[in-house]
């Protein structure tokens, strides 16, 4: 702390001033004094800031690598076959190809194809023999759509087996408020109006279904609104029938399907089928075949070893940098986090799961291999060759993998645990159905129930593990599970990168209240030393203050002493 002015009082009211030692009687600089005894005293708290300083280097290092490793897992856990079904796995992503078709005419302009995740694969024969169609209804030209048509009464409107609708008419309505009215009840009735100007005094009233292979179907006319508009004869029916309402038909496998709409998704399970156009002659019975395949999909998996691989490199990059020395053999200033346990343990599981392999096959498989500075270079080629032959292989060494015995018992969670586990489940059915325990070796406290879930208990090796079991009768089901590299990867990553709950986010989170107490600790010697050297200032300023008034004493004396001498004399 500097002092500029120092000034004390004694008993004979005499001050001095302490900004330097020329004004002092003592020939003292108190100022400097009290700021060398107040640099002193923080001279701990300047050490503390370096500290804090140092701190917040490693935090923003550590949540650099939390982002590289949370990047790192969300790719590894879509090679990992994860049993949640909320998260993405490439692995159950399906495709469909399309061949076939006419000279004219491609397969893909003939039908549309969305397959869901998980489906089974497979090749299909589809041959369209017909379009689904809405029905086209048209009425008698009229010479003006806006005037008064003299027509009043109600009519009710609707597709056959759907809702219907009452449309009131009043005798000033012209042609384009009836079509209003039917539009106003559209939603109602799947039925829309609009109005085609045929000529310059000619305009026809269209009635169209928007739901395809069903029927308009019209009662309660009583008044004869719609003969007189010429949408119906004198019996009823269609006076104009512009489009038949009709179905699709198709043939699957050599089985005809009808379907009253061009998408149908309940004939293969998890697919959809958009049908575009047809070649089929009816006549002859003769008609284009379409070759539909089912795989899986392949370059969505390529796409995510890929993305894998540059998360992965990220990962090994940071590592690296943390690892690497100076020209004097210390850490380079750029090492943050050298020699960090934590670091040096995640580096080390990485490792060691990219170097898993079932004995057939590893990472070289997949046509991965090591660079000179441990990241990982793809050979597109053999990873082509890899995914075309075996695919059910790498998904075995990539993900983690499970069986039952049972069909009746599956697997909605995986354990927390990447340990391979292999036990038989005793699983016991009270007399109405539901599931009385579950255990292994005679031990049912490993397990809690949940209506048809079982559920490992936390501290067990079943941690985490959620099965469902849709039986009715007790047995004793084998499960054996095991973990592949990219779920060995993603454990890793997830559990040192989570930012809730990961050890990073712990370190994080330590680092973050070590810094908050030394912030305090700092503020309070700074504050203790302002306190010390305020009170040394006011020591200094009355001790100058005696030293004038004794000066003063000392100049009076003197002058007693000069003045006797001088009358002696």
């Amino acid at each position: 702390m500097a002092v500029s002015t120092i000034s004390g009082s004694t008993s004979s009211t005499s001050t001095a001033s302490t900004s330097s030692s020329a004004s002092s009687v003592t020939g003292l600089d108190y100022s400097a004094l009290v700021a060398a005894a107040v640099a002193a005293k923080e001279a701990r708290a300047d050490t503390i800031d370096s500290e804090i300083s140092d701190n917040e280097s490693k935090i923003s290092a550590y949540e650099d690598f939390q982002g590289l490793l949370n990047t790192l897992a969300t790719a590894a856990e879509a090679l990992s076959n994860p049993v949640d079904s909320s998260s993405t796995n490439l692995f159950s992503e399906r495709t469909a190809f399309l061949s076939g078709g006419s000279s004219t005419v491609s397969a893909s302009d003939m039908l549309g194809v969305s397959v869901d995740d998980g489906t089974a694969t497979g090749t299909h024969t589809i041959v369209i023999k017909q379009l689904a169609t809405a029905e086209k209804l048209g009425s008698s030209t009229q010479s003006n759509q806006t005037g008064a048509l003299n027509l009043s009464g109600t009519f009710t409107l609707g597709l056959a087996d759907g809702s219907t609708a009452t449309i009131s008419v009043a005798s000033t309505d012209s042609l384009k408020d009836v079509a209003a009215a039917i539009n106003k009840q559209s939603d109602n009735t799947n039925i829309s109006a609009s109005i085609i100007q045929v000529s310059d005094s000619a305009y026809e009233l269209v009635l169209t279904a928007t739901d395809t292979g069903k029927a308009i179907e019209f009662s309660n006319d009583s008044s004869g609104i719609l003969t007189s508009l010429g949408v119906t004869s004198s019996d009823g029916s269609y006076a104009d029938e512009l489009t038949a309402a009709q179905g699709s038909e198709i043939e699957v496998d050599g089985i005809d399907i009808q379907r009253s709409s061009n998408v149908i998704s309940d004939v293969l399970s998890g697919v959809t089928l958009d049908l575009y156009s047809s070649d089929y002659d009816s006549s002859t019975g003769t008609g284009s075949t379409i070759t539909m395949e089912l795989t899986a999909n392949l370059s969505a998996i390529k796409s995510g070893i890929s993305t894998f691989v540059t998360a992965y490199n990220a990962v090994r990059n940071f590592i690296s940098t943390q690892q690497a020395t100076g020209t004097d053999g210390g850490p380079a200033s750029s090492a943050v986090l050298f020699a960090d346990s934590q670091v040096r343990s995640i580096s080390t599981a990485l490792q060691n799961a990219l170097n898993l392999t079932d004995g057939t096959y590893s990472i070289s498989s997949l046509g991965l291999s090591f660079n000179s500075d441990n990241t990982l270079a793809i050979d597109s080629t053999t990873l082509d060759s890899a995914l075309s032959d075996n695919l059910d292989d790498l998904e075995t060494l990539l993900g983690f993998n499970y069986s039952t015995s049972s069909t009746e018992l599956s697997m909605l969670r995986s354990p927390d645990s990447t340990d391979s586990l292999n036990f038989n489940l005793d699983i016991t059915m009270n007399a109405d159905g539901s599931i009385a325990s579950a255990g292994v070796g005679g031990d049912t406290s490993l397990f809690t129930i949940s209506g048809t879930r079982i559920i490992g208990k936390d501290g067990t090796a079943y941690a985490g593990m959620t099965l469902v079991y849709l039986g009715s009768q007790s047995e004793t089901v084998s499960v054996s599970t095991s973990s592949g590299l990219a779920d060995l990867i993603y454990n890793t990553s997830d559990t040192a990168g989570d930012k809730d709950t990961g050890t990073l986010q712990n370190l994080i989170d330590n680092l973050t209240d070590y810094d908050t107490t030394l912030t305090s600790n700092a503020a309070d010697i700074r504050s203790q030393a302002e306190a010390y050297g305020t009170q040394l200032a006011t020591y200094y300023a009355q001790l100058e203050a005696q030293a004038q008034t004794a000066a003063t004493l000392l100049k009076t004396l003197k002058a007693y002493s000069d003045a006797s001498n001088s009358s002696s004399s």
